[in-house]
C-alpha cells in the first residue's frame, strides 16, 4: 500500500529537495506541499495523509503550532519536523504532542527516508547527538 505524504516548507527548493528523496521509494509519494503551517494544516485535514514533514520556522503557524493542529485533528497522521536550527529546546513540547522526531536540515539526505521508515513502523527519530539528551528527558 503507498503511504501518502505531506511535506512543508516555506522554501520550494526544500520542498522538491524532499520531494525527489521520498519519491526514490517506489511505496511512497507526495500526496500534497505546504508552504506554510495554515496551508499545511488545511491540506492534512482535507487529504489525510501518512505522514507530514513539517519545518519548525514558517509563516502562518509555525511548525509547532501547525504539528499540535494536525495531531489534534488528524490523529492517524504521523508527524515529523524539521529545521535548520537547533531544536533541542522544543523537544518536550514536541514529544507532548506526539510529534514521531526531528530532522536538522543539514542531514536531510541522509536522514529524511530513515525518519520516516522509523515514524511509519511506530518508532521515532532524533539525531544520534541528542538522543542522549532526549532518553535523559524520558527517563525523568
Amino acid at each position: 500500500m503507498t503511504k501518502r505524504i505531506l511535506v512543508a516548507d516555506d522554501h520550494a527548493s526544500v520542498r522538491r529537495s524532499m520531494r525527489m528523496l521520498i519519491t526514490q521509494r517506489k511505496d511512497w509519494q507526495v500526496c500534497a506541499e505546504a508552504d506554510d503551517g495554515v496551508d499545511a494544516v488545511a491540506k492534512a485535514k482535507s487529504m489525510s495523509p501518512d505522514v507530514v514533514v513539517l519545518d519548525i520556522a514558517m509563516g502562518g503557524l509555525n511548525g509547532v503550532e501547525a504539528a499540535e493542529e494536525i495531531r489534534a485533528r488528524c490523529p492517524g497522521t504521523l508527524v515529523l519536523t524539521t529545521s535548520m536550527y537547533d531544536a533541542v529546546p522544543l523537544f518536550p513540547r514536541l514529544h507532548t504532542i506526539g510529534v514521531k522526531g526531528f530532522i536538522s536540515k543539514n542531514n536531510l539526505v541522509t536522514d529524511l527516508l530513515p525518519a520516516i521508515d522509523a515514524a511509519l513502523s511506530g518508532g521515532s527519530w532524533y539525531p544520534a547527538e541528542q538522543q542522549s539528551w532526549w532518553s535523559a528527558r524520558l527517563r525523568s
